[in-house]
Parts: structure tokens; C-alpha cells; sequence
């Protein structure tokens, strides 16, 4: 199967996007301390150039949370591979997810890190397809909203593949 690839977002649009993202959750976040919980795999791309700008008011830990494999199509079941190591009981906790498509993942998220006692959950998402939306969910900072279009770089993957692209594009089949 041939796969093709047509740029969405550049980096150079990218880079200048984090960089206003991150004036708007400083100026949320004032000076408190938080954590920015990175979803892995695909968001540590976009937590790693978005932590840069965040001086250091923020600490960084991560969890592994899975609904897609190897395929293009969420499963629609979520499971969580790896818990975060902080104590989040209390803290102000600041979830770093590549895309919110169906929202099941973020929804999953949130609710758990709320049940293990976060003092605040607010969510950032490099990428919203709002269009696939399933659950009622929205992030309190985003960095592009997109059409529905399965997309690969910058984090993102299709079977573990063009995560390292420093852009973010539409995958299509031939």
C-alpha cells in the first residue's frame, strides 16, 4: 500500500502557535506551580517544545494511554499503560494530549486524575477534530483545530510511524 502525505501545518506555523499557547496558560497559571501530565506517546513532542517557553513554574510527568494500535480508527476502548509518578492529590494538573478526536482518551483522563484527587485538571491539545466529537469534552487550550482528516507528524503516528516529521500532515492511501 503507498502512502502519501500533504502538509496541514508547517512547522514554522507550529512553532509560532506554541509560542502564544504558552503566554495564554502562563497568564492562567499566573505564578502557581503545575504539572504538565504529557499523554504518551504521540504528545511528547508537543510537551518538549511547549515546556521550553514555560520557564520553570512547571513539572513534567507522563502517563501512557492507548485507543488506536496500529490502526486508524480508534478501538474505542481506552487503556492507561502507564500512572503518572507525582502526587497529583491537591495539584494543579495540566494534561498535554496531540489531538482530541472522539474525546474518549481526554474524557478518560481528566475523570481519572479527578478521582485521584487533582486539585484542578485543565487540558491542552496541540490538535482538535471537533468533528468526531463523542463525548462531551472541550480543552481549555488549543493549539489548531482541524478537519477530519487522519493526520501523522509532530507526535503523531500511524503504526508508530511519522511521529518525527516536524509538521503536521494528512496521511492518505493509494
Amino acid at each position: 500500500m503507498n502512502e502519501t502525505i500533504q502538509v496541514l501545518i508547517n512547522e514554522v506555523e507550529i512553532q509560532e502557535r506554541l509560542l502564544s499557547l504558552s503566554e495564554e496558560i502562563k497568564k492562567d497559571y499566573a505564578e502557581r506551580p503545575f504539572i504538565m501530565l504529557c499523554a504518551l506517546t504521540g504528545g511528547v513532542i508537543f510537551l518538549a517544545d511547549l515546556s521550553r517557553h514555560m520557564g520553570d513554574r512547571a513539572t513534567i510527568d507522563f502517563v501512557r494511554v492507548s485507543s488506536y494500535g496500529d490502526k486508524t480508527e480508534t478501538s474505542g476502548t481506552i487503556s492507561l499503560d502507564c500512572h503518572p509518578k507525582l502526587d497529583i492529590k491537591g495539584k494543579e494538573v495540566l494534561i498535554i494530549e496531540d489531538i482530541i478526536d472522539t474525546g474518549h482518551t481526554l474524557f478518560f483522563l481528566k475523570k481519572y486524575l479527578q478521582e485521584k484527587g487533582a486539585a484542578v485538571v485543565r487540558t491542552c491539545a496541540l490538535l482538535d477534530k471537533p468533528s468526531r466529537r463523542e463525548v462531551d469534552i472541550a480543552a481549555d487550550y488549543v493549539g489548531f483545530t482541524i478537519p477530519d482528516k487522519f493526520v501523522v507528524g509532530y507526535g503523531l503516528d500511524y503504526a508508530q510511524r511519522y511521529r518525527t516529521l516536524p509538521y503536521v500532515g494528512v496521511l492518505s492511501f493509494k
